[in-house]
């Protein structure tokens, strides 16, 4: 700040309109503003300044693409017009405006260039934010992102209001499709309009894809609130790998008296996190094959996790709760969590005493 004082102090005694992209030289040294709210605005005694952040990288090479707008389905120019008709004018105009401008970029924001949108897709050297300038070698192509032919989106029927009457494509699935028009979809991806929380449950082709002019969109029925439903789809992906029975275990929403939300925060955390046990606590637990002991009349003769009865001869472990699984079952549970999944006892107390 102390570089930039003397030049900042003038140009607020002068009024100068400050824009993002405003060149500032200030004691020998070059500034530029990256950032300016609102802009187009002058300087005042109560302005805040911000100056931390990387140096500044003039790039050297710079991707864009051309994204399609769903409704209105623009023809595809070839990439030559592309550039002489939208990319060369748009940054030539900040360089020919007279004024000491750059043109900054920002790699993975979207830019309106007249009736077009462009996508920043990357950049050289590798920064997040540069300059475009004369010396920049620009390179520009269409997205090849495919296009879906058909597409089924859902919304969660709790979120729907109650309210009053409404129109689900019309007053929340169209305007938010038109508000992200480029955005790409997968199968289980999930979005929140206005409050209504709408899923991805099916489209052709596989995505990723885009919602194009001519994607049939049906948006037909209501989900009712799951974990299957409400896990994000990398998680979904996690929980297909596991075994049947423990899937159904981790998605049983009356293991918990709290509902769908704390069983929701709990799964996450199994998921992503494996907060469980050690292979060397594990094994220190109580493993034999089924048959070899006697079991009185009460005793538990079928997995809760696999729900499958015990057969003689299979490996069950049994825990200090005096709880028995197939020994497959539960110490793949164990390595994700280290409460027993009947009665909640933590294992691993139980095991080491403390």
């Amino acid at each position: 700040m102390e570089l930039l004082a003397p030049e900042l102090r003038r140009k607020r005694d002068a009024k100068d309109v400050i824009r993002t992209g405003l060149f500032i030289r200030s004691s020998g040294h070059e500034f530029i503003v990256v950032k300016v709210e609102p802009d187009e605005s002058l300087l005042s005694s109560e302005t805040d300044y911000y100056v931390d952040g990387d140096p500044i990288k003039r790039f050297e090479r710079v991707q864009f693409i051309c994204l399609w707008d769903f409704e209105s389905g623009s023809g595809r120019e070839d990439t030559s017009t592309l550039f002489n008709d939208y990319i060369s004018p748009f940054f030539r105009s900040v360089n020919e405006s007279g004024e000491d401008m750059a043109n900054i970029v920002t790699v993975g924001e979207t830019m309106k260039i007249f009736d077009l949108d462009f996508q920043v897709m990357a950049a050289e050297p590798s920064s997040d934010l540069g300059v475009v300038d004369q010396n920049t070698m620009v390179f520009v192509d269409w997205d090849g992102t495919p296009e879906f032919e058909k597409i089924h989106i859902v919304p969660f029927q709790d979120t729907l209001p109650n309210a009053y009457d409404y129109d689900v494509f019309n007053d929340y699935l169209k305007p938010y499709l038109t508000r992200n028009k480029h955005m790409r979809f997968n199968v289980n991806d999930q979005f929140t309009y206005q409050g209504v929380q709408f899923k991805v449950v099916c489209c052709e082709p596989n995505g990723p894809a885009r919602v194009g002019r001519d994607t049939t969109i049906y948006c037909e029925g209501v989900l009712h609130p799951s974990l299957r439903n409400l896990l994000p789809p990398e998680l979904l992906e996690q929980l297909s790998n596991l075994p049947p029975g423990l899937q159904m275990l981790l998605l049983n929403t009356e293991a918990l008296a709290g509902g769908y939300e704390e069983r929701l925060i709990e799964v996450q955390e199994m998921l992503s996190r494996r907060r469980g046990l050690n292979t060397e606590t594990i094994e220190r637990l109580d493993k034999f094959r089924w048959g070899e002991r006697g079991t009185s009349e009460d005793a538990q003769t079928q997995c809760m996790v696999c729900l499958c009865d015990f057969s003689n001869g299979e490996e069950v472990r049994r825990l200090p709760c005096n709880h028995t699984f197939h020994a497959s079952c539960i110490d793949e549970w164990l390595r994700r969590c280290t409460d027993c999944p009947i009665c909640k006892a933590n294992v691993d107390r139980a095991v080491r005493q403390y």
